[in-house]
């Protein structure tokens, strides 16, 4: 049990460490998918249910067992919710099958690096670098966006033109956001995750 919880703590701190390292090229690549509190839910959720696992086999293969029967069914409770949760964003935003595959991975990294940040910035008092300029904002909108309007309707990037970005939608329709428009999350009734 112990080389168990070795080599899962082991995996925790890599993903942790690639997290923290890849931060801003997975928040980029993943942006009109899921985000960093999304991804809070999902790493609770494989957090509970890891957690869950390992008690109950400690508890069937004779050892002492560590977890009470409220114990169990919280744990099984916020697991179900936080995985049904991703269920959800599985199959309502990714698009391919790779993409739902490597979600859960993605999101956990994704929320393993941002906590690494806060504590950096915490510790060293500096302000939490968001990776993001005034200048690259409109750059770093994401490929894919939602109109939370017309049952979300997928809109895809047609390019960045200096001062604003131009999505395509569904019907051959054409939005365009400039720099004002995406500042403060004013997005026209359109959501980036």
């Amino acid at each position: 049990m112990d080389l168990v919880v070795g080599i899962v703590c082991t995996f925790i701190l890599v993903l942790c460490l690639a997290g923290t390292i890849g931060y801003k090229d997975l928040r980029r690549k993943w942006a009109g998918i899921i985000g960093v509190g999304g991804s809070y839910i999902v790493l609770i959720g494989v957090v509970q249910l890891v957690v869950l696992v390992a008690g109950l086999i400690k508890g069937l293969v004779g050892h002492e067992a560590s977890l009470s029967f409220g114990d169990i069914a919280g744990s099984l409770f916020f697991a179900v919710i936080c995985l049904l949760y991703t269920a959800l964003i599985i199959f309502s935003r990714c698009e391919t099958t790779v993409q739902r595959v490597t979600l859960p991975f993605a999101a956990c990294m994704i929320a393993c690096g941002f906590a690494w940040r806060l504590v950096f910035s915490i510790i060293t008092h500096a302000p939490m670098d968001s990776g993001e300029t005034v200048s690259s904002s409109l750059e770093s909108m994401p490929d894919t966006i939602y109109d939370t309007n017309n049952g979300r309707a997928t809109w895809r990037k047609q390019g960045v033109y200096g001062d604003h970005v131009d999505y395509y939608g569904p019907n051959g329709e054409t939005v365009t956001f400039y720099a004002s428009d995406v500042e403060g999350e004013n997005y026209k009734g359109f959501s980036l995750y």
